[in-house]
């Protein structure tokens, strides 16, 4: 494997971090103005095939939050969501949600934020935005929200409806064509992302004592509730942060079955219309699993670990097994410390970094 690291703006923190959040706490004013400048990360991807580029939803508290990748030239460019007047001070980052219509040409996502409650509780709130690519203009399509933000999203472009995990435990529909909001129910958990299958189902987790697995079934506007949950979803929960439950990446494979990754590093398989739930192993020894992807060949791509370096496997459907690919660090000694999302294009993993204890979140590219 090949590692690389492609950096869009860099910091180096002179006092570690244990998180983005926690990032400017012990700094000087002095520091803080450089740093919210160019401190960022990446947490959300999403590659586009005919335009070669993959976008990057960034934290950043000055609201620079996407951020295209060119894959032919390797250069950034920063898309301008903190120029375009919709720019609030709560809209820090496009955490887990990136969805790109390949019709429309456009980008769809909600923002998510750093600010605590007692700042947020009276803010606007996530808002769901639209970015036209061609132009390069943002429209907001609603905040329907207030004072919660977003820490996932899912855009069902055929029912025109955007459903959000909020970042104070609960889920929301919107009704893109109605521009109302249909639901805003709190689960008492939250996970990192969501997920659609193939019927339309939204799936989650509810119940801080439970946490087990709901369905949302947006042609009925109804739960569905199967009873199924991680063996160990307990033990799963509070891992990611205070609050969170026990699912760090939930993906449709694509062939009749949902994969879900645990922030304790195990690696799971769904059956979504029987609720049946298969442990398929873990890749690495250290917790945290957030980056899961469907490859081009038909392999599930995972990077996760959380101890000094993120590593990378991928894992056979065919074969049930798994490829431990290695810990993602260049040659020089520079290492990615958190993953948190990867797409993978032409034979080329590429992870999106957050969280670094020291420094900016990079951009990484594993050639296997």
């Amino acid at each position: 494997m090949k590692v690389s690291y492609h950096v869009f703006r860099d910091y180096q923190l002179p006092v570690l971090s244990a998180s983005d959040e926690e990032a400017l706490t012990r700094l000087t004013a002095g520091q803080k103005a450089k740093a919210r400048k160019l401190l960022y990360s990446f947490v959300s991807m999403c590659h586009h095939p005919k335009r070669n580029k993959i976008f990057l939803g960034a934290t950043h508290r000055e609201g620079d939050i996407l951020v295209e990748f060119d894959l032919k030239t390797r250069k950034f460019r920063s898309c301008g969501f903190a120029k375009s007047g919709l720019f609030g001070p709560g809209d820090q980052k496009i955490h887990k949600g990136l969805h790109l219509d390949e019709k429309e040409d456009a980008i769809y996502f909600g923002t998510a934020t750093l600010i605590p409650m007692s700042e947020s509780m009276e803010a606007e709130g996530g808002k769901l935005l639209r970015y036209d690519i061609a132009t390069g203009k943002f429209r907001k399509l609603a905040a329907p929200t207030k004072g919660d933000y977003y820490q996932g999203t899912l855009r069902d472009a055929r029912r025109g409806k955007m459903y959000m995990f909020t970042g104070r435990g609960s889920f929301a529909v919107y009704d893109l064509k109605r521009r109302r909001l249909v639901r805003w129910e709190n689960m008492e958990s939250c996970p990192h992302n969501g997920c659609m299958d193939p019927d339309g189902g939204i799936w989650g987790v509810y119940g801080a004592g439970r946490q087990e697995f709901f369905r949302y079934n947006p042609d009925r506007n109804r739960f569905e509730f199967p009873g199924t949950a991680l063996p160990n979803a307990l033990a799963a929960s509070g891992i990611m942060y205070h609050g969170a439950g026990p699912v760090d990446c939930i993906i449709d494979g694509g062939d009749g079955f949902l994969y879900i990754a645990s922030p304790l590093g195990e690696l799971y398989r769904m059956d979504y219309r029987g609720g049946g739930l298969k442990y398929l192993g873990k890749p690495f020894p250290d917790r945290r699993l957030p980056g899961l992807a469907v490859g081009p060949d038909g392999w599930l791509y995972l990077a996760g670990g959380n101890s000094r370096a993120s590593m990378l496997a991928r894992y056979s459907r065919e074969e049930e097994r798994f490829e431990y690919l290695g810990t993602v660090e260049h040659p020089d000694g520079t290492y990615l410390h958190y993953a948190h999302e990867l797409v993978v294009v032409d034979g080329t993993v590429y992870i999106g970094e957050t969280d670094n204890k020291t420094r900016s979140g990079y951009l990484w590219a594993c050639e296997i």
